[in-house]
């Protein structure tokens, strides 16, 4: 019963709910409603360093982002699992899950870097991410 209610199990079904809740939250960014982008992701956002992310960061970000290229595309293209790069860290208890932000002149070399919480997720029954970085692809 208890292996049945673990969503983390079924890795397939898993990171199609993670890859769900990344496309509602750069649908917000499309739309410049910072807010709530960052409310699609439940747990508290804060960067590699441990600094929030707040409306106004995340704004920033992509204006970084706008500046450099014209569009944020969310087409059946962008949304490719191919743009989607998930590592497992050795311990098994987080991925790193890298979204390729997917321009129309096909640079594709900014990401959305999130961390994913698989025993808080289990617990939760819902994927529980955390935004680390938006950013340039180093």
């Amino acid at each position: 019963e208890e292996a049945a209610a673990d969503i983390t199990r079924d890795a397939k079904a898993f990171t199609a709910a993670i890859r769900n809740r990344i496309f509602t939250f750069l649908r917000g960014l499309v739309i410049e409603d910072y807010e709530t982008a960052l409310a699609g992701l439940p747990q508290p956002a804060a960067d590699a360093e441990e600094n929030p992310w707040t409306a106004d960061r995340l704004k920033e970000a992509t204006d970084a982002y706008f500046s450099e290229h014209r569009q944020l595309l969310l087409t059946p293209e962008a949304r490719n699992l191919r743009h989607t790069y998930i590592t497992p860290s050795e311990d098994k208890k987080t991925w790193r899950v890298q979204q390729m932000l997917v321009d129309p002149e096909g640079h594709n070399d900014w990401v959305a870097e999130l961390a994913v919480d698989l025993t808080r997720s289990k617990e939760a029954g819902e994927p529980l991410l955390r935004l680390r970085k938006v950013g340039r692809l180093v």
